[in-house]
């Protein structure tokens, strides 16, 4: 494994975007005058390049030409530990992708006379989700899909408009769980239940759910974050904690047992307690969340911490066998200082030096529209292709769904739950989605019948590769759509 270098923490999290940037500012010819098996074999020759150049583990595309699913494949490993390759009919997490699915079904209620949508949002629920507030009961359906009901983005936000709904726009997350609300009260099912009747199934997306079930969990692939990550973010609370533990531990074993040394006894009893003290409030916290992540936090500082107290275990073992140092405990006491900072600061280098740790994968977890949906490239590009030239919408449906409702940039615009960047050959209906451990964008010019897909089981310090790969395959404009995607026109 290649350690962390502060020079490609530079350069691909900054200086890569900015070069990025201004690339696909430049907008290059769409490749859809090309023949097909021309830009199969250049992306053939590209992606395992770029993949090792940007050290991603594992990637998936599919490419739409002329309405149909040309090409399918896939790159690279879905573990780096078991080496699993990558296959076309390999699922990844989705992200934000999941907010069009559910903004899709939200149209088909619509058209089914369940919503409407101009309605407001609140009428739905028998009491309000939201903190009152003065534009809190003025935002609609519309609003909600388009990403202009002012709520908020990040989960620990405060759930209130930040500004009139309709006036401005602003990427939210918040606004997707709202309408899931809606939805699961109008229906009476859960919204993978709605999604299932009204988008999987009639488009033939059998390997897709809100939900990571058993069946699914063995062609799913590990997302993969740097170790080190989880090791920085928690190592330093974890130990905070351990030491206060260790200095109370020890006045209380000073007033029992009446002497100030401790046993080693003592010592894992102490760890035992402050790796609880850590470990509880931590799962609480986000076992809602990112289950995943924190089985992948409980590894690593476990793993850690035994190799920590294995290595002063050793120490401590050799210094008792040195008969010159039995008297001398003091200096012993020293020695077993220094060695516990050089084994921790060693253990922290051995982890950094791992760059692609899988994360585990989790048990069924909450529905979340959001963000909580698997699926394959196969399945999204069913869906793209829906979305394009939708046969399940009406066609007053389907052109309100490609209308611009709001508008960040003069390139960029929201229909109702899907992106439209405007170019030159066209608009593009597109979407991305990223977590800790994985990315995916889809993309498709509806005129013209071309599209791809890209899924990467990479990390958020590697985030322009599905970009990259898009890119490359589609050609055309991408400036705006790699601004949206960093949430720089919300408000």
């Amino acid at each position: 494994m290649k350690p962390i270098s502060f020079n490609k923490i530079f350069i691909y999290g900054i200086l890569f975007p900015l070069i990025a940037s201004s690339l696909f500012a430049q907008e290059t010819p769409l490749r859809i005058a090309e023949p097909i098996n021309s830009v199969i074999a250049d992306l053939k020759a590209y992606i395992p390049e770029r993949m090792h150049e940007a050290n991603v583990p594992g990637l998936a595309i599919a490419l739409i030409k002329d309405g149909k699913v040309a090409w399918t494949e896939g790159f690279g490993v879905a573990n780096t530990i078991t080496r699993k390759p990558i296959a076309p009919n390999t699922l990844f997490e989705v992200a934000s992708n999941s907010k069009v699915v559910t903004a899709y079904a939200t149209l088909r209620l619509i058209q089914q006379g369940k919503l409407d949508l101009d309605a407001f949002a609140h009428s739905y629920l028998p009491e309000s989700v939201l903190k009152p507030s003065e534009y809190s009961n003025k935002i609609t359906i519309r609003h909600l899909l388009s990403h202009s009901s002012g709520l908020p983005h990040q989960p620990f936000s405060k759930n209130v408009p930040m500004f009139e709904p309709g006036t401005a726009y602003s990427y939210s997350g918040h606004g997707f769980e709202y309408l899931q609300k809606i939805i699961e009260s109008v229906t009476r099912q859960s919204l993978e239940e709605v999604c299932q009747r009204l988008v999987f199934e009639p488009l033939g997306m059998e390997s897709s759910s809100f939900i990571n079930w058993p069946t699914f969990r063995s062609r799913t692939a590990n997302g993969h974050i740097r170790s080190i990550v989880p090791l920085i973010v928690f190592i330093i609370p974890c130990i905070i904690i351990y030491i206060v533990t260790f200095l109370i531990g020890l006045v209380v074993f000073r007033i029992v047992m009446g002497k100030w040394r401790p046993t080693g006894k003592f010592t894992i009893i102490i760890l035992l307690i402050a790796l609880g003290l850590f470990f509880i409030p931590t799962y609480f916290l986000f076992k809602s969340l990112i289950p995943e992540f924190w089985w992948l936090i409980l590894q690593c500082i476990v793993m850690f911490y035994a190799a920590w107290m294995v290595l002063f275990l050793i120490a401590r073992l050799i210094i008792s066998r040195i008969s010159v140092l039995k008297q001398r405990k003091r200096i012993v006491a020293g020695i077993k200082i220094v060695w516990s900072i050089l084994a921790f600061v060693g253990l922290i280098f051995l982890a950094s030096r791992i760059t692609n740790m899988p994360v585990p994968k989790w048990t069924p977890v909450e529905v979340h529209a959001a963000g909580t949906m698997r699926t394959t490239v196969g399945d999204l590009s069913k869906f793209l292709l829906e979305l394009a030239n939708p046969q399940y919408l009406s066609g007053e449906m389907a052109t309100q769904q490609h209308t611009p409702q709001i508008s960040p940039s003069e390139d960029i615009s929201w229909g109702l739950g899907i992106g439209i960047q405007h170019s030159q050959y066209g608009n593009a209906l597109w979407q991305w989605g990223q977590t800790v451990d994985f990315q995916s964008v889809m993309v498709i010019y509806p005129e013209h019948n071309f599209g791809v897909v890209v899924f990467s089981n990479s990390d958020f310090f590697r985030p322009l590769i599905v970009f990259d790969v898009a890119h490359r395959a589609l050609g055309g404009k991408f400036d705006g759509i790699l601004k949206a995607s960093r949430l720089e026109f919300n408000q």
